[in-house]
C-alpha cells in the first residue's frame, strides 16, 4: 500500500487535533460512518451529464473527511489507552460499511454503469477480506498489494475532481474498473502470500 508509507507523517499532522477532540474513539468512528454516508449520496445523486458537477467535490470532500476521522479515530484510542479488541471490531466493520456506502453510492448513481460499480465493490471487500482472513487464521494483519484502504480513500478524493474538471472521459468509471480488476488482484496476492506463510 502506497499510502501508508505515509502512515507515521500523517499522524503527526492529525497529533494536535487528537489531543484536543472532545469525542472518544468510538464516537469518532461514527462520525466517519456519517461522512461516508454522505460523500456515497454526493456520488449518487450526480447527473449522467453532470450538470450538477459540483457533487462531484461535495463527495471529494467528504470522502476525505472519512479518511481523516478512519486515521484519528485510532490516534485517539492510543493516546489516551483506550485501544481495545471491541474497539478494533467496530473500526474494521465500519470501514468495510463506509466502502459500501461510497462505492455503492457510485454504483447505484448515473454515472457509472451498475455492473462496473458491483464489480468495484466486490473487489475492495475481497481484497479487505483478505487482509482481516490473515489476521484470522494467525498469519498476522496482511497489507501487501495495490489500493490498499489508503489508496483508495486518496484515489476517491482525487477522481471526482479531476472529472469535475475534465469531462472529456468518464474518470469515475474508469476508477471502478481500476478498483475492480487491481483489488481483486491484491486478493489474489495475498491469499498466495498467506498460503505460503501458513506452510
Amino acid at each position: 500500500m502506497v499510502a501508508d508509507d505515509y502512515r507515521d507523517f500523517g499522524a503527526k499532522i492529525l497529533d494536535p487535533i487528537a489531543e484536543k477532540i472532545p469525542l472518544g474513539p468510538m464516537g469518532i468512528s461514527f462520525l466517519s460512518l456519517l461522512t461516508a454516508i454522505g460523500a456515497g449520496y454526493s456520488f449518487f445523486i450526480v447527473e449522467e451529464n453532470l450538470s450538477n458537477k459540483e457533487w462531484l467535490l461535495i463527495g471529494s470532500g467528504l470522502v476525505f473527511l472519512t479518511a481523516v476521522l478512519d486515521a484519528l479515530d485510532g490516534i485517539v484510542a492510543r493516546k489516551r489507552d483506550l485501544s481495545s479488541k471491541r474497539g478494533d471490531l467496530v473500526d474494521h466493520t465500519l470501514d468495510r460499511v463506509a466502502d459500501i456506502l461510497i462505492i455503492g453510492g457510485i454504483a447505484f448513481g448515473n454515472v457509472v454503469a451498475i455492473e462496473i460499480g458491483f464489480a468495484a465493490i466486490i473487489g475492495v471487500l475481497m481484497l479487505s477480506y483478505m487482509g482481516t482472513q490473515a489476521q484470522a487464521v494467525g498469519a498476522g494483519r496482511e497489507y501487501a498489494g495495490l489500493l490498499g484502504r489508503a489508496d483508495r480513500l486518496i484515489v476517491l478524493m482525487l477522481v471526482p475532481i479531476i472529472n469535475y474538471f475534465n469531462q472529456e472521459y468518464n474518470y469515475m468509471e474508469l476508477m471502478c474498473y481500476t478498483f475492480a480488476v487491481i483489488c481483486t488482484l491484491s486478493a489474489i496476492y495475498r491469499f498466495q502470500r498467506i498460503w505460503n506463510e501458513l506452510e
